[in-house]
């Protein structure tokens, strides 16, 4: 099984946005032999974790490790901010260019934040207001600069800080824009502390604000975000249904069926609220299905398992590489009823891991459709993660443990949508939902 942790980097999102807070704790106010000590213990131990890496079986890749290792200690033999510690760590996990290798920060504390956060969209970053923003930044206006520097230079300098592909680092990486320390590390802060935003309304005039960076906020951006997927993402029929758990909701309709699934997590409830759904699917006659993992980070594999049983042979048959608990999927049993029809599943820089897997599961040639924009993830790499945290600066990170090869035989470096359907600048300047859009217009 894969599990997928990046969905605590967006549902539990202080984690990357109090790195400089929990990160100067502790170790902060040693002498500088002291603090030395404490960061050279610190970044060892990610090496010792990171050695037992299962791509580094291969002859030469231990040494080729160990001598970039050596390079990014040698960093460390003079006292450093505590957010460069971080910095190094991740340069550390960034090495494999793994997405489930990875340093982040679970920590509760304070930290010091924008007071608003941000969404990146198919052709431009937007600002998205908080109940703290000021009331000369509206949801929608398009983000030009951060103290001079444009999100095309944000977005590389993302990527190379988690060594990740476009799509992912643009996704996630918008989420963590109003932390303090992401915003240090890609050079968006000016000197003094603050931030100069540069937006625009549509087509207008471009304005700054000059913005500080407080303590505290984390709690409000997370509910703007969560009400922006709500209003850009999700259909209006999903917002007041009754069919709904804990991180997932559903639908009928005459036209179609449509399932939110926000996380891989196997439970008794999401099991029977799948057969009530395809029960449902059947008593309506739906000639359509939609499965929307836009916001899904990943977790359990086995989540697909319901889906296979109700759905023909043929998607079953063509997952060769897919294992679950049960075995490979072509030996599943089939459950009825078993749902002939179309089958779409939405997807976004944000679907990772073993929600990756599950939208490669059910599409392509003779199978369902991708819809949405490109997942970034390699479609065969590395995952099953174990969790580790450093013993002076308490920084947590992850490695994976186990390579796993392409589910349908054929390894890719992403994976793009077959329906290109890409929220704008302008959708969200003038309130449109183009999933809502898409579904009204399917036959």
């Amino acid at each position: 099984m894969l599990w997928g942790w990046w969905w605590i980097l967006l549902r539990k999102w202080v984690a990357a946005l109090a790195l400089l807070a929990v990160a100067c704790t502790g170790a902060a106010a040693a002498a500088p032999g002291l603090r030395v000590t404490a960061q050279q213990r610190d970044l060892t131990y990610v090496v010792r974790k990171l050695e037992l890496h299962p791509s580094l079986i291969f002859p030469g890749k231990l040494q080729a490790f160990m001598r970039f290792a050596h390079h990014e200690l040698r960093q460390a033999l003079m006292p450093l901010p505590g957010w460069q510690v971080v910095e190094l760590a991740d340069h550390l996990t960034a090495y494999f260019h793994d997405p489930h290798t990875h340093t982040y920060l679970e920590a509760e504390g304070p930290a010091d934040t924008l007071p608003l956060t941000f969404f990146w969209t198919g052709d431009g970053l937007v600002a998205v207001r908080t109940a703290t923003t000021p009331a000369t930044i509206r949801t929608g206006d398009q983000v030009l600069a951060f103290s001079g520097v444009s999100p095309r230079t944000i977005a590389r300098r993302l990527s190379a800080l988690w060594a990740e592909d476009r799509y992912s680092s643009e996704a996630y990486g918008a989420t963590m824009l109003s932390s303090a320390t992401v915003l240090h590390a890609v050079g968006g802060v000016a000197p003094g502390g603050r931030v100069a935003l540069r937006l625009r309304w549509g087509s207008g005039k471009p304005f700054t604000v000059d913005l500080p960076l407080a303590l505290g906020g984390l709690g409000q951006s997370q509910t703007a975000l969560t009400t922006f997927t709500q209003r850009y993402l999700l259909p209006d029929s999903i917002a007041g249904t009754a069919q709904r758990g804990p991180f997932w909701a559903w639908t009928v309709t005459p036209r179609y069926g449509f399932f939110l699934l926000q996380d891989c997590t196997m439970s008794g409830g999401y099991l029977h609220a799948v057969t009530a759904f395809f029960a449902s699917m059947a008593r309506a006659r739906s000639p359509i299905l939609v499965i929307d993992l836009q916001q899904n980070g990943g977790g359990d594999s086995n989540v697909i398992l319901p889906w296979l049983e109700h759905l023909p042979r043929k998607f079953k048959a063509s997952d060769v590489n897919l294992l679950t608990s049960a075995g490979k999927a072509e030996n599943l049993p089939a459950a009825r009823p078993i749902f002939r029809g179309r089958v779409y599943v939405l997807q976004s820089g944000f679907t990772f891991s073993s929600a990756m897997w599950f939208t490669q599961a059910l599409t392509g040639p003779g199978l369902g459709e991708r819809v949405g924009t490109t997942i970034g993830e390699p479609t065969s790499g590395c995952g099953n993660v174990k969790a580790y945290t450093t013993p002076e600066f308490r920084i947590p990170f992850q490695v994976s443990q186990y390579c796993y090869a392409a589910i349908k035989g054929q390894a890719r470096r992403t994976l793009p949508a077959q329906v290109p359907l890409a929220l704008t600048v302008r959708d969200v300047e003038h309130g449109v939902n183009p999933v809502q859009l898409w579904l009204a217009a399917l036959p």
